[in-house]
């Protein structure tokens, strides 16, 4: 990016823009090219390259009975604590078999048994096994399918392009606002229906398992538009995290670890699940194995005072490289040949259950605007069951094509207000422009400090009324951002500054929702509130209202 500001922008016209370029969005686009619309996908990342493509495990679908779409609801409800969209929760279990069929049309070759049949494993919850995998790089190669079938399909797509705002024609999202990072330009983009599937917020915390690009940008979005957010308390640890070098402090070990055998131990030795959760053991919910590895290592049983051991060295190495290849990777790139010794894990901020709540063709309250993917709430609810995530986007990314399509052919024209364009270019180059400011670092430092320390697997009102506070001063801060003046290439530092307000203004919707909450329930443990309690089975909304959060309950749709 070069270092000149510019105030002038371009106007590119479609009929439906997608932007986020992950499993979801893809496959948004995807139904939405095959339905004959016009439409144009834009990404943060080069094509390929989203967070969906670090999944690893796999994708849950009942492939193989005894398992049924019924049985697979009915354990999503369940796993997530019974304030899951039931409507929802229903259809996923029902269309998501058709879904795998799709990407194998797309070219992902799933693991298969010599009789044909699909290689299924079960996690936690899983009385059958639903997980369809490829090795444990699944998410890798479902996105390399995605990919390819765009590209057959001749979708536009525009690469490296931050999108910072929704545009709207009085009351309706009408397209969006954003800035090509390769070139400095700004384009404006005219739509009759937006698909937001931006991804999560795992970046706000200091430890995660997500990619750079989970920003919180369309939780952001959303709210500023309008629409409501549902669930934004309920952020999900991963229970095995690497812990083994600071530098892969956070990599997602996955739960097809311990589905198969791997054993969970402390500095003495010992299975510590058996304190915890006697039955379940390393098969207990993610949020209850975070929680006892959090306890553990609090009670100074801890491996170096600061992680615990994930042990598959009594597996034969031959297992090891069939079933988790990528994790034999990961370790022995950080020296550790975890055929011979244990890992080293901590759990890691992995997955956000909330995010704008939906119908069941991803619309938001306003229906011109549809979220598939981990930027919408309903599914999840208080926990999600692994291999449910990039599973949903694929579901709900092809609803919110078709709903987009729907509504999109009841709008005749859109407006663009060419005040609100001025003013939001005003605001990105507010960033270049300024001669003295704060550096967008040390903002993201402090925010993502804050969310780990208080507002992490354990909480309580007053660690939380601590991280309120702070980023609220954050805010306030942000808006004195600057980037370097001296910039030879693509100006990271702006993008710094924009996804920082974004991750800001989600950080505030979690903490304001998790105040509200007052007891623990699945992610949402807080020590002030220990149980679980029949009156709060219900949903937290966020919306914004004047500039400001505000929170109702909602009953839960069943």
């Amino acid at each position: 990016m070069k270092s000149t500001v510019s105030s002038s922008y371009k106007t590119i016209k479609t009929d439906i823009l997608v932007i986020g370029a992950g499993g979801a969005g893809l496959r948004a686009a995807i139904e939405v090219k095959k339905r004959g619309a016009d439409v144009y996908l834009l990404g943060k990342e080069v094509l390929g390259c989203a967070h969906t493509g670090m999944a690893m495990g796999g994708m849950n679908a009942a492939m193989v009975a005894p398992a049924t779409g019924e049985f697979h609801a009915r354990i999503t409800i369940e796993g997530g604590y019974n304030i899951s969209n039931y409507k929802l929760c229903r259809i996923f279990g029902e269309e998501m078999p058709a879904r795998i069929y799709d990407l194998e049309d797309y070219g992902v070759i799933y693991d298969r048994l010599d009789s044909g049949d699909f290689y299924v494993w079960a996690g936690p919850k899983q009385k059958y096994p639903l997980n369809v995998c490829v090795g444990d790089y699944t998410g890798r190669e479902m996105m390399q399918g995605l990919v390819d079938q765009a590209r057959k399909l001749g979708i536009k797509y525009t690469d490296e392009f931050f999108i910072s705002k929704l545009l709207k024609d009085k009351e309706k999202v009408c397209g969006a606002i954003g800035i090509n990072l390769k070139t400095d330009e700004f384009v404006v983009f005219q739509a009759k229906a937006v698909i937001l599937a931006t991804g999560g917020a795992g970046r706000m915390y200091e430890v995660t398992t997500n990619a750079a690009s989970n920003t919180g940008d369309g939780y952001a979005m959303a709210l500023g538009a309008g629409a409501k957010l549902i669930d934004m308390e309920m952020v999900q640890f991963h229970p095995t995290g690497m812990a083994q070098t600071p530098s892969s402090r956070g990599v997602l070990v996955t739960e097809k670890t311990r589905a198969h055998g791997g054993l969970l131990k402390n500095k003495k030795g010992e299975r510590f699940m058996s304190k915890y959760y006697p039955k379940e053991m390393e098969l207990a919910k993610r949020d209850e194995v975070s929680r006892a590895i959090y306890l553990e290592v609090a009670a100074g049983n801890g491996v170096d005072g600061n992680c615990v051991y994930l042990e598959v060295n009594h597996w034969p190495k031959e297992k090891i490289l069939e079933v988790i290849p990528d994790v034999y990777e990961q370790y022995k790139n950080v020296g550790v040949d975890i055929s011979k010794e244990p890992m080293k894990i901590y759990p890691s901020m992995h997955h956000m259950m909330g995010g704008v709540k939906i119908d069941e063709w991803g619309r938001s309250n306003h229906v011109d605007q549809l979220c598939p993917g981990e930027v919408a709430g309903g599914v999840h609810g208080a926990n999600r069951l692994g291999g449910n995530s990039i599973a949903e986007g694929q579901v709900f990314g092809r609803r919110a094509g078709i709903g987009a399509i729907r509504y999109s052919k009841t709008v005749k024209s859109t407006h663009l207000d060419e005040k609100e364009i001025r003013n939001e270019i005003k605001r990105v180059n507010s960033f270049l422009i300024r001669k003295t400011g704060i550096e967008p670092q040390k903002i993201e430092k402090a925010l993502k400090k804050t969310m780990w320390d208080n507002v992490g697997i354990f909480k309580d009102e007053k660690s939380m009324l601590q991280a309120k506070n702070k980023v609220e001063k954050l805010m306030k801060d942000a808006g004195k951002m600057k980037t370097r003046t001296v910039i030879t290439e693509r100006n990271r530092d702006l993008q710094d500054c924009l996804e920082i307000c974004n991750m800001l203004e989600t950080a505030q919707a979690v903490i304001e929702a998790g105040l509200i909450r007052k007891e623990s329930r699945g992610a949402h443990s807080r020590t002030d509130y220990p149980k679980m309690l029949p009156e709060w089975e219900k949903n937290i909304a966020v919306s914004k209202e004047k500039g400001r959060i505000v929170t109702s309950l909602l009953e839960v749709e069943r």
